[in-house]
């Protein structure tokens, strides 16, 4: 099929300045997009429909034993170095490919074109107008722009097929496909799909590192247990990203040492903390979490302090207030430890941790009126447990409030009919 369009792209090529001698094979690869390049690369597939030809040289090993392939970037899971060919390159051969193609058309040497409706583009914050389940025809390298605005308006409204529709129309043009690729990520991670959503994530920063592709590619490997990984593609996306912000490299570094302190990384984490104060001071939740290492490791003092500047710079921090309640509960304060877990439910009543710590505070120290009201407020829009419901039903009793915490009982045995403590309460109860 291709022996005609080969001799003469042989010639077309021959013009563009790549030079072939007698002994050289020039062959045709049928590829849709530049997405199949990758694929047609690592795969033979001989079912599909096509409209680009993806060229080969085959060097004579006589002449030169190298072989030269016009690729795009290659799409690396690692992300290691590999030489590709030049713009300029990449240009000509795809101008002589096109010509050549052309030229054989009028040979009687059919290709067969997938046909797919025209794309509607609209400026601005308009929307893109299509069936969810069509191709979409290839666009301009001008409408890209629109295209990438009109893909993240879909994405965000949930029309993910849209979305993922003009993303693979934006890698057939060529330009911005780093954007492209962080889009499809953004889509398959919607759709569960995260194995290949890791993948995309991996193809746009190897096309061009970007901010959003190595934000995306980290939270997805975090999401998957892959600390390791998801802490070395932070620690090369601060190196290739010139135009990060102190900020965004803070942002960095914090999730660097997050991930490190999941795996036990503790020398590596507090330094990546450290890191992350230099380029963001003020940042409390960068303090809390260097407290919560420290707090770990027994270093109580070094805890505290991180903890107390965390809440200097936010008081609404929740979690360095529950912080700063285990270190008073590790040095025997159980007085301040009740008030700061308090602080920390007035901030988040949601706070799992606090909840638990305050109220077990608050028996130890017969305190229980802060606690009865806090308690009585979380039972209402968090899951509780009957052992939870049972303390709320213990310091009802012990603030006064029977009925309130007969009916607290009464509803811990619709949950679990043999627990005892609730049925002695019951009848201790309504025996007064």
């Amino acid at each position: 099929m291709f022996e005609k369009i080969s001799q003469q792209l042989s010639k077309k090529i021959t013009q563009q300045g790549i030079s072939l001698s007698s002994s050289d094979e020039v062959e045709l690869f049928p590829v849709s997009s530049l997405e199949e390049v990758a694929i047609q690369l690592r795969n033979d597939d001989e079912n599909s429909s096509y409209e680009y030809y993806l060229m080969q040289v085959n060097r004579s090993k006589k002449t030169n034993p190298t072989s030269t392939k016009v690729v795009p970037p290659p799409f690396n899971l690692f992300g290691t170095a590999v030489n590709t060919p030049t713009a300029s390159a990449v240009t000509a051969a795809t101008t002589a490919i096109t010509t050549a193609i052309a030229t054989a058309a009028t040979a009687n040497v059919a290709t067969e074109v997938k046909e797919e409706p025209a794309l509607e583009i609209k400026n601005g914050t308009g929307a893109i107008s299509a069936a969810p389940t069509a191709g979409i025809s290839r666009a301009d390298k001008e409408d890209v722009p629109y295209l990438i605005e009109n893909a993240e308006i879909l994405f965000n409204s949930g029309e993910v097929e849209l979305a993922r529709n003009i993303y693979r129309a934006i890698l057939k043009t060529g330009e911005s496909s780093e954007v492209a690729y962080s889009g499809l990520s953004a889509c398959a991670d919607r759709d569960g799909l995260v194995d290949q959503a890791i993948q995309f994530a991996w193809d746009s920063v190897a096309f061009a590192p970007n901010q959003k592709g190595y934000q995306l590619l980290a939270q997805l490997l975090v999401q998957q247990g892959r600390d390791n990984e998801a802490a070395q593609a932070l620690q090369r996306a601060i190196k290739q990203l010139s135009n990060l912000s102190a900020q965004d490299k803070g942002e960095y570094y914090k999730m660097i040492g997050n991930c490190q302190s999941r795996l036990g990384l503790m020398n590596d984490a507090e330094r990546s903390y450290k890191k992350a104060l230099e380029m963001s001071p003020a940042s409390d939740e960068v303090q809390s979490n260097l407290g919560s290492l420290y707090l770990e490791q027994g270093q109580v003092t070094e805890a505290k302090r991180c903890y107390q500047d965390a809440l200097a710079a936010n008081p609404n921090n929740d979690k360095a207030w529950v912080g700063l309640g285990l270190c008073c509960v590790t040095e025997g304060d159980k007085e301040s430890a009740h008030d700061a877990f308090a602080r920390s439910l007035e901030k988040n009543i949601r706070n799992s941790t606090a909840i638990f710590h305050m109220v077990k505070c608050a028996y130890e120290i017969k305190r229980y009126t802060t606690a009865e009201k806090i308690l009585s407020q979380y039972v209402d829009v968090a899951p509780v447990s009957p052992s939870l419901l049972y303390s709320l039903a213990g310091l009802q009793f012990h603030v006064g409030k029977k009925d309130n915490a007969l009916i607290t009982a009464k509803r811990i045995l619709q949950m679990k009919a043999d627990h005892m403590g609730a049925k002695d309460l019951i009848l201790r109860i309504e025996t007064v």
